[in-house]
């Protein structure tokens, strides 16, 4: 499910390669470390050091012209550290959230919400994720993102299924502020232009109405950050249905 809209030839630099020093954070760096509110362990700390590293990998892999030499050292460099990663015991996964709505308080008005630390989509120490920086604004859930290289579909567009599993992802996190457990039902999402790279985009996402079990949402992606004026890119329309905590 690629963009089909119209590409821009005109040359982006990729930030994949971003200094780490820089003022500005590289998009494939989780931004909670840099935020108060957001209280990480000591050990989730270091997972999502791996993560960002990984990440950078991912999308400086994808984005360069490497040559041979280049990638058997890095490759060899790898197989080496994952060694270490592989020998590790399995992780016990935490099963509190699920047991009941009312483990995760739900944010304050401008502040982040709780996320958990291996979310695919958004999780900061999964490196799959993005990662997403989800805030509440009054009842809505939004978050701004760069999407790099490793998320292209069409030439310096974003893949459609990634930008539809943001969309999935930032409607969860709407859950918190319903104190429900639910799962998605149906997601509609409408291309009303090609996703860029390489630049700020912000998701917004809010729950229409509620019908019993039943969650509406609705959500969108703006170019800019937070700009409300910026030009819509997607829209989606969802469904969830609430469970029964005890039922999981």
């Amino acid at each position: 499910m690629d963009s089909d809209s119209p590409t821009d030839n005109s040359s982006t630099a990729d930030p994949g390669t971003a200094d780490e020093s820089s003022s500005t954070s590289p998009f494939w760096r989780d931004s909670t470390l840099d935020e108060p509110a957001v209280a990480w362990t000591e050990d989730e700390v270091a997972s999502i050091g791996v993560a960002d590293q990984l990440r950078r990998g991912l999308h400086a892999l994808i984005a360069g012209e490497h040559d041979v030499a280049t990638l058997e050292q890095v490759r060899r460099d790898l197989d080496v550290a994952l060694h270490a990663l592989d020998a590790s015991p399995p992780k016990h996964k935490e099963l509190g959230k699920w047991e009941s709505p009312d483990m995760i308080e739900p944010p304050s008005v401008d502040t982040p919400f709780t996320n958990s630390l291996t979310r695919p989509v958004s999780g900061p120490g999964n490196p799959w994720s993005i990662p997403l920086h989800v805030v509440r604004r009054g009842e809505a859930a939004v978050t701004v993102v760069t999407l790099g290289a490793g998320y292209e579909g069409a030439p310096e567009r974003a893949h459609g299924g990634v930008v539809s599993a943001i969309f999935d992802d930032l409607c969860g996190f709407l859950l918190t502020l319903q104190r429900v457990i639910a799962f998605t039902a149906s997601l509609t999402v409408n291309y009303h232009a090609g996703t860029p790279l390489h630049e700020p985009i912000t998701y917004r996402g809010w729950v229409e109405r509620t019908d019993g079990r039943k969650l509406y949402l609705k959500a969108e992606c703006r170019r800019g950050d937070e700009d409300p004026d910026g030009e819509l890119i997607t829209s989606c329309e969802a469904l969830f249905i609430s469970i029964d905590p005890l039922s999981f």
